[in-house]
């Protein structure tokens, strides 16, 4: 079903998901404590083999939405650390579960104490690692969505037809279709037609002198208007 949704509607239902995704997330991160002895060699063969397999994921959900006009890079989210804070927590003699403050991601750290607790083709890890691709897929809608959002406050569209707000990945879909469709180009082009003619009137009233007088008493300054145009269509981007 289609509604009318207003942009600060929609800027509202931004607000809520970006709420539970954060909520989402601290859900995840808490996973799967290990409470026995921690075998260290185990440990960072599990993390890695987890952040071959977890990125394998992210990237086949993002491939999905890679028609937006900005995405998260999960690569230089979760490896943008190299492997010298590994090797120095393997030999170091710091005690504990490895988190990202000392070394990796810690969805990646979630997703190796469940490999390591039920095993690497386990349901549980396998629900696990795809529950944290949507993660990644849903916050890159809601970025992509947050832009949309300035884009058409800014050329001063106020009204959408969506058919529910709550769904960041439908909703970046039906608005990108609508910024690509023919109707936004003439909505926009008429705007843009339409700040001309003013433009145009406004210089020709400011070289008008002054019925009957041989001298203006005052010298006419043209004002510059503040418009830049048709913008291009950020789904294309």
């Amino acid at each position: 079903m289609i509604n009318s949704v207003h942009i600060d509607e929609l800027r509202t239902h931004l607000n809520h998901a970006k709420e539970k995704l954060s909520s989402e997330k601290q859900k995840i991160l808490g996973l799967h404590p290990i409470n026995a002895a921690l075998n260290r060699e185990e440990y960072v063969f599990g993390y890695v083999r987890a952040e071959r397999t977890g990125m394998r994921a992210i990237n086949r959900r993002l491939a999905e939405i890679a028609w937006l006009p900005m995405q998260l890079d999960p690569r230089s989210e979760i490896m943008g650390d190299d492997r010298h804070s590994m090797k120095r927590w393997l030999t170091s003699a710091v005690i504990g579960m490895p988190n990202a403050d000392i070394f990796g991601n810690d969805f990646m750290h979630a997703l190796t104490r469940c490999g390591l607790k039920f095993g690497w083709d386990h349901s549980e890890f396998i629900k696990l690692n795809a529950r944290i691709a949507n993660l990644f897929r849903d916050l890159s809608c809601l970025i992509g969505l947050i832009y949309y959002c300035s884009w058409m406050s800014d050329n001063n569209i106020d009204t959408l037809q969506l058919s529910n707000p709550e769904d960041l990945n439908r909703t970046a879909e039906e608005i990108a279709a609508l910024l690509q469709s023919p109707e936004i180009y003439r909505y926009l082009r008429a705007q843009e037609q339409n700040d001309e003619k003013k433009s145009t009137r406004g210089k020709k009233r400011a070289i008008e002198k002054p019925a009957k007088k041989e001298r203006p008493s005052l010298r006419v300054i043209e004002k510059q208007h503040y418009y830049g145009g048709y913008q291009p269509d950020p789904a294309a981007v």
